[in-house]
């Protein structure tokens, strides 16, 4: 999660580099409330829904668009702390309330929602997104003005149910290790079996995938590509390989300037993962 964020930091409303987290929040099915966000609405609360959505953790990181319901939520879940003077632990949530007098318990309504990405002494290290109109880095202190309360997702119930470790993170650093590509693609781009990718010294299976395909690895390379900047259609990441998403692939396999098949093996996830 807070990798993630972090290769958003820098995106902003002003050139439109935000947009690709409008469109990944977008990509949620079914969409909290109904709501599709506009590219010129708040995004805080969509900035840390959109980071989940793109790792497939909206069961334990709730996708909401407006901070308010975001806390009800949790709150729901039994995952809601309200003491100011909590110490986070990275992943967590930081909401604010900018009308904290600092007397008493502040339980106003929230205005804005951070992600927690380090703790150092009593300083808590934080992105956020629709901060200054851009996803920033931004320090506070435990037990500061303005903290309504915390978020708490329980990543911790995930290997409890056994689910799989996620794929490496979209857009990892080459300092982080080449990926490798597994078997070699044929001619026609696409390789007969499936390939192994390997990030930061993690080997994961990359299944062949081409229209018609349904499931997790689909919905991951949809996602993928629309980080990428190749919609997948107004459905989004549904995890179904249909008419939109093979398209996608083609646009995403000329602009790498891949063998254009719109089939996702080897080559086209290294060329998906790495960005």
């Amino acid at each position: 999660m807070v990798r993630q964020a972090a290769s958003w930091v820098g995106r902003r409303e002003a050139d439109g580099t935000h947009r690709v987290i409008i469109d990944v929040y977008n990509s949620i099915d079914p969409l909290p409330r109904g709501y599709r966000m506009s590219y010129t609405d708040p995004w805080c609360a969509a900035f840390v829904s959109a980071v989940a959505q793109v790792w497939g953790l909206t069961k334990i990181v709730f996708p909401e668009c407006a901070c308010d319901p975001m806390i009800a939520l949790y709150k729901a879940a039994g995952r809601w702390v309200e003491d100011d003077g909590y110490v986070p632990r990275p992943g967590d949530l930081l909401f604010y309330d900018w009308q904290d007098t600092g007397l008493g318990d502040n339980s106003g309504s929230t205005d804005h929602v951070g992600l927690v990405a380090e703790v150092e002494s009593r300083r808590i290290r934080l992105i956020e997104g629709n901060c200054g109109d851009a996803v920033r880095y931004q320090v506070r202190e435990i037990d500061g003005l303005y903290i309504r309360g915390y978020g708490l997702p329980d990543y911790a119930s995930l290997a409890e149910e056994g689910e799989e470790e996620p794929s490496p993170r979209p857009g990892d650093p080459a300092e982080d290790g080449d990926a490798g590509a597994g078997p070699a693609q044929n001619e026609g781009g696409a390789s007969q079996d499936e390939g192994a990718a390997g990030v930061g010294g993690c080997q994961l299976t990359l299944s062949l995938l081409r229209q018609g395909d349904r499931g997790g690895c689909v919905q991951a390379v949809q996602a993928l590509l629309i980080l990428r900047g190749c919609g997948v259609g107004p459905d989004g990441a549904d995890g179904d390989f249909g008419p939109n998403t093979r398209a996608a692939v083609l646009r995403f396999q000329a602009k790498k300037g891949l063998e254009r098949d719109g089939v996702v093996g080897p080559v086209t996830w290294n060329a998906l993962l790495r960005g």
